[in-house]
């Protein structure tokens, strides 16, 4: 930070719950600056923050400068402030962009290839799956995977980037330090331990309040070159980072799904009104001109060191899913003995059960 002492104090501010929107712009339109603001707390301030605002900021300042820096340091929270060099340069040309953010693991100034997967917190296990599988193609070819850190769809996209060993970015609407849901705890200390990032604009402990996360969703949009949405019902808030993304010139992609499931309204809608049909991780990276002399099967995840039985399991799940009793009479093995197979393959992450005692290859 060019001026640390400036980003304390944009600290200071943004650690202030109560202060608004509004009495932010206050500020900057009677101050110079953040420090200038904090050298000259006093009564003056009230009518610009109100009350409550003033009340919390006088606490905090109590507190000084040196013990919020202490306590970041604590729990290894950093911050940037848009005038910093290390700001993520899609960020400073959007409507609002935010002050300050906090973050945990790796920023980065720029992204490159950064594609937002966002849907539905109420995924079908389709669009689950395409998700991870979209999503964790992207990510081995290079692409950085952002998202919220939602349950379903966020969840799906980030863990797919995960196991491609690829670069994944969490925007939350709430706190650093108050990560929701709270299942997702160990999915945040992934994301920041491969070399990842979750970042957000609220004060550290800020709890996640509803009307935190449409906020935060301009983000989402803008820390990346395209938006893809996979299932979302109508009145979903992920319209609103689809919105986001039309107001910001950011592509918008819309995978399909089935005619008559509640969560492909939406996609359906967009791709009707001239959002980019996804079939595939290729698909995006054709229209977003990031070809590469790559193949369809070069983007694929390659498989682990197979037996000559595991490999015969794959090779029979070729063409479609099998039943396990199809699958003894196909192979000539013992119950007991595919059961072996077809445990260790799913561990492995190769073949997937469905219902049914049903299975098929996972890549």
């Amino acid at each position: 930070m060019a001026d640390a002492r400036e980003g304390l104090c944009l600290c200071w501010l943004s650690c202030c719950e109560s202060l608004t929107y509004k009495a932010r712009e206050r500020l900057k339109m009677a101050y110079p600056s953040a420090q200038a603001v904090f050298d000259g707390f006093s009564d003056a301030l009230l009518p610009l923050v109100g009350e409550k605002a003033w009340g919390e900021l006088s606490k905090l300042r109590v507190k000084d400068l040196e013990k919020l820096e202490q306590a970041l340091n604590k729990h290894d929270i950093r911050f940037t402030a848009l005038t910093d060099e290390d700001f993520p340069v899609l960020l400073e040309g959007i409507v609002d962009p935010p002050d300050l953010l906090f973050y945990r693991g790796t920023i980065r100034k720029e992204e490159g290839m950064a594609v937002a997967v966002v849907g539905s917190r109420r995924e079908t296990r389709y669009g689950r799956e395409q998700a991870f599988q979209i999503a964790r193609d992207l990510a081995a070819q290079g692409v950085t995977i952002v998202s919220g850190l939602a349950r379903g769809i966020d969840t799906a996209a980030h863990r797919g980037a995960l196991q491609a060993h690829g670069r994944t970015v969490s925007v939350l609407g709430s706190g650093i330090m108050r990560v929701y849901p709270d299942e997702n705890q160990d999915l945040a200390e992934e994301i920041i331990a491969s070399g990842g990032a979750v970042i957000s604009e609220f004060a550290p402990h800020a709890q996640p309040l509803a009307f935190r996360f449409p906020f935060r969703n301009r983000l989402v949009s803008g820390l990346s070159n395209g938006v893809l949405l996979i299932e979302a019902r109508e009145k979903s808030g992920t319209l609103i980072t689809v919105g986001h993304a039309l107001t910001q010139g950011r592509d918008v992609f819309a995978l399909p799904g089935q005619v008559d499931a509640p969560g492909s309204a939406v996609p359906h809608q967009l791709l009707r009104e001239g959002a980019r049909l996804v079939t595939c991780a290729l698909d995006i990276m054709d229209d977003m001109g990031w070809r590469r002399e790559a193949t369809a099967e070069q983007i694929k995840m390659p498989l682990p060191d197979l037996t000559n039985d595991q490999r015969r399991l794959y090779d029979a799940l070729c063409d479609e899913p099998r039943a396990f009793n199809d699958l003894i009479a196909a192979m000539g093995l013992s119950a007991q003995d595919l059961n072996v197979l077809v445990t260790t393959l799913e561990m492995d992450g190769v073949i997937e059960a469905l219902p049914g005692r049903m299975f098929r290859r996972a890549r």
